[in-house]
């Protein structure tokens, strides 16, 4: 009966812990991608591209952000706990000079080239927003059709 019970005990817990971690991934991916109607959306960790994305993270987890666009992109916290973003500067392409000037002030973090890289680390429990704002093409001439998507994220940490 003892024996019973304690495998009983050890299959809940086992089972919790399964599901803790599947509710709560480790890490999670976004790229930054052009379209010509709406001019770009974000894949989540390969899946389908949408304009606003949902993730839930374990605390102390990472988003990466990779910038596969024809602009600059800046990923601005709109709300929730404080952050702690890093640029990664892995790039196949190095660093293209901008031909237009750049959309209002960006900051520090906007990711300035193809291929550029952000990581967003989420220290504490909460809910985050951001939202992705274009600070301008890379070259002349780019052409979309209809109004630009608004690209957000809402991001839950357990």
């Amino acid at each position: 009966m003892k024996r019973t019970m304690s495998f009983l005990v050890v299959s809940v817990i086992a089972a919790f812990a399964v599901n803790a971690s599947a509710a709560a991934p480790t890490s999670a991916s976004l790229l930054i991608s052009h379209v010509t109607r709406g001019c770009h959306h974000w894949p989540l960790d390969g899946g389908p591209y949408k304009v606003n994305q949902v993730v839930t993270l374990a605390a102390g987890r990472s988003i990466t952000v990779t910038n596969n666009d024809l602009m600059v992109q800046d990923l601005v916290k709109t709300g929730g706990p404080a952050v702690t973003m890093k640029l990664v500067t892995q790039s196949h392409m190095g660093k293209v000079h901008m031909a237009m000037p750049m959309n209002g002030k960006a900051t520090p973090y906007a990711m300035s080239h193809m291929g550029a890289q952000l990581r967003v680390t989420f220290p504490t429990a909460g809910t985050y927003h951001f939202k992705l704002v274009d600070r301008g093409d890379y070259f002349n001439g780019i052409k979309t059709v209809g109004p630009d998507n608004k690209p957000t994220l809402t991001v839950t940490v357990s």
